[in-house]
C-alpha cells in the first residue's frame, strides 16, 4: 500500500486541501497502514519545519492557481482554449479546493446578479405599461 497515496497528497491532506473521497479513502488507508501512517508523520513534521522546497512554496501560497478575476473569465467562456483547459484542469484533477470555492462564489454571485437584472427589468416593464400609448396620444 506504500505507493497508494503519493507525498503531495498526503501534504494536501494535512493542509485540508485534499478531495473529500480522495481524503476519505486516505483516512480508511491510515487506519490499517502503519507505513502509511509513517508517512504521514514525516510530512508533518517537514510542515511543521517549514519545508522549503519549490513545491511545497507553491502549494503554501497557492501560485498555480489562477486569479479570481481569470476564474471569472473562465466562467463566462472567454478565455483562450489553452487557458481554460489549464483552468478546467486545476479545477478538476488536481481538485484545488480554493479555486472551486472561488468559482462557486462567482457563480452564485452571477446568478444573483442576473436575478436582480431581471427584477429590475420586470420593474421598468411595469412601471412604464400604458406610458407609450399615453405619449402617442399626446403627441
Amino acid at each position: 500500500m506504500l505507493n497508494q497515496f503519493s507525498d503531495s497528497e498526503l501534504s494536501a491532506y494535512l493542509e485540508e486541501d485534499l478531495e473529500a473521497v480522495r481524503a476519505s479513502k486516505l483516512e480508511e488507508a491510515l487506519g490499517q497502514d502503519t507505513d502509511l501512517q509513517e508517512r504521514l508523520h514525516r510530512i508533518r513534521q517537514q510542515l511543521a519545519v517549514g519545508e522549503h522546497s519549490l513545491g511545497a512554496i507553491w502549494r503554501q501560497h497557492n501560485l498555480g492557481c489562477p486569479s479570481r478575476k481569470t476564474l471569472g473569465a473562465y466562467l463566462l467562456g472567454i478565455l483562450p482554449n489553452d487557458q481554460s483547459l489549464f483552468i478546467k484542469a486545476h479545477l478538476e484533477i488536481r481538485g484545488c479546493l480554493t479555486c472551486q470555492a472561488n468559482l462557486e462564489d462567482l457563480k452564485e454571485q452571477q446568478t444573483k446578479n442576473q436575478e436582480e437584472l431581471t427584477a429590475r427589468t420586470t420593474r421598468y416593464y411595469k412601471s412604464s405599461i400604458g406610458q407609450f400609448s399615453q405619449y402617442r396620444k399626446d403627441h
